[in-house]
């Protein structure tokens, strides 16, 4: 376990609640240090960023991303849950979607940098990649509990994907096992869900 992942793992044993502030405070109280994000980094060319899970608990969980240059990761929600990320180095594009008449329409982008903590509601529909020059970017994820799934969007063939939680914001077409379900066209996560028979 990393020397932060100890005060991660605390989260949520007391009973109560967990909330987006308490998560999104637990990030922002954390420093990781040069040393440890060197060895925490892990580099994936096939995919937007290669994944770390530093903690998993019936209550929490955290990865580390270090993105890769060449492209950002598909929009995406978190599969219901409430989470933060925080920007470790580099700078971040962040972009924000919704889906309105079956397209996905761009409602925010921003640029966020070393420090800045960003907040994933439950119905968030997001994306992100390294902004450019400068350092790689590297973030710190923490969610309220584990995600089961994810709906991810792929712009270009303009279709819907589940795919399996243990997956990165993309859709695994490398690795179609984690491919839960596809639909073709745009659709809200809430139509997926039904469509899926579960509750959004």
């Amino acid at each position: 376990m990393t020397p932060f992942a100890s005060s991660l793992d605390e989260l949520g044993r007391s009973g109560d609640p967990i909330r987006l502030p308490d998560l999104t405070s637990a990030l922002a109280a954390i420093d990781v240090d040069a040393s440890t994000r060197e060895a925490l980094r892990i580099h994936d060319a096939r995919h937007p960023y290669g994944r770390r899970v530093v903690l998993e608990t019936p209550f929490v969980e955290s990865m580390v991303a270090t993105w890769n240059p060449a492209f950002p990761c598909a929009p995406h929600d978190h599969g219901g849950s409430i989470g933060g990320v925080k920007v470790l180095q580099g700078v971040a594009r962040h972009r924000l979607w919704r889906i309105r008449e079956g397209k996905l329409q761009l409602a925010l982008e921003e640029l966020r940098g070393v420090g800045d903590v960003l907040t994933c509601g439950p119905d968030l529909v997001h994306s992100m990649g390294c902004a450019g020059a400068g350092e790689p970017l590297m973030t710190l994820h923490l969610y309220s509990g584990p995600i089961g799934h994810m709906v991810v969007y792929d712009r270009a063939t303009q279709s819907t994907y589940v795919v399996d939680g243990g997956c990165g914001a993309w859709v695994p077409l490398d690795q179609p096992e984690l491919i839960v379900a596809h639909y073709e066209g745009i659709l809200s996560v809430a139509e997926v869900m039904r469509r899926l028979g579960r509750a959004a």
